[in-house]
Formats: structure tokens, C-alpha cells, sequence
């Protein structure tokens, strides 16, 4: 691969890993890609693009440690692949009155908790209430 910017041209790199960005296969070839972590997990996973939601219903103790195994398994996935989950950008919102506050941890980080997450562009709370969200966007001026 090479990178062209007004006429001048980079040095031939070659990728082992990796879509070519902005080719029409890239999006096809992305969710081919990115498809097979679901397989064998506990948890429900929503995948929108680079977007992953991980959810579990979590009644005991066992449904924690449950998904800690998950993220452990989605973790050894991505080393595989060669990519690694951004610790930064994961959070944890624990939903439900009797939600204990339990420690998930990935690539040796624990996440951190949030009362509030955007979820395509939408401000969700941990009661699944928009009211949030609605007053922000009645408050923005129209450009």
C-alpha cells in the first residue's frame, strides 16, 4: 500500500491485518470480520459498525462472573486479531435497583461506571430515561 498527497508518493508498506478504508468491500468485509466474537457468549452483544454494546441480566453472583468470562473471552478474540478494546471509552452502567456495583476488568483495567452513556447520538440514563437528552435538545439552537 501506498499514500498519494498532491502528487507525491509514500513507500510501498505491505499490512498483514486490516480493510482498505474507503473501498466499496470495506464495510462487507468489517462486519465479516467483526462477526464471529458473539459465539458461544453469555451475553447479548449489539454490534453497529466499531460500536459494541455488551448486555446481561445479572440476578446472583454467578451472572457477574458470568460476564467477566465473556469479556475475558471477547478480550482473548481481539489479541487474537490484533486489536485491542479501548479501556478508555468501555463503561459499565449498572441498570435495576438491586444491581450490585461489581468490578469488570479488561486488559487489565477495571472500567469505570457511568449513570449516563450516549448510545447513537441518544443520552441514556440508568433508568432508561431520555429526559436528559430531550432538555439538551430543546436547549441547542437551530444553525
Amino acid at each position: 500500500m501506498e499514500v498519494a498527497i498532491n502528487g507525491t508518493h509514500s513507500d510501498w508498506v505491505t499490512f498483514t491485518s486490516g480493510v482498505p478504508q474507503g473501498s466499496v468491500l470495506c464495510p462487507i468485509l468489517f462486519n465479516i470480520f467483526i462477526n464471529d466474537p458473539v459465539e458461544g457468549l453469555h451475553i447479548k452483544i449489539y454490534i453497529f459498525a466499531d460500536d459494541t454494546k455488551l448486555c446481561k441480566l445479572i440476578d446472583m453472583e454467578e451472572d457477574s462472573i458470568l460476564l467477566q468470562i465473556d469479556l475475558d473471552r471477547l478480550e482473548a478474540w481481539a489479541e487474537n486479531w490484533q486489536m485491542r478494546f479501548n479501556t478508555d471509552k468501555c463503561k459499565v452502567t449498572h441498570m435495576g435497583r438491586n444491581n450490585g456495583i461489581h468490578p469488570y476488568i479488561i486488559n487489565g483495567k477495571t472500567l469505570g461506571n457511568t449513570d449516563m452513556e450516549k448510545d447513537l447520538r441518544v443520552l441514556v440514563n440508568n433508568k432508561l430515561s431520555c429526559k436528559n437528552d430531550v432538555r439538551q435538545l430543546l436547549l441547542t439552537p437551530i444553525r
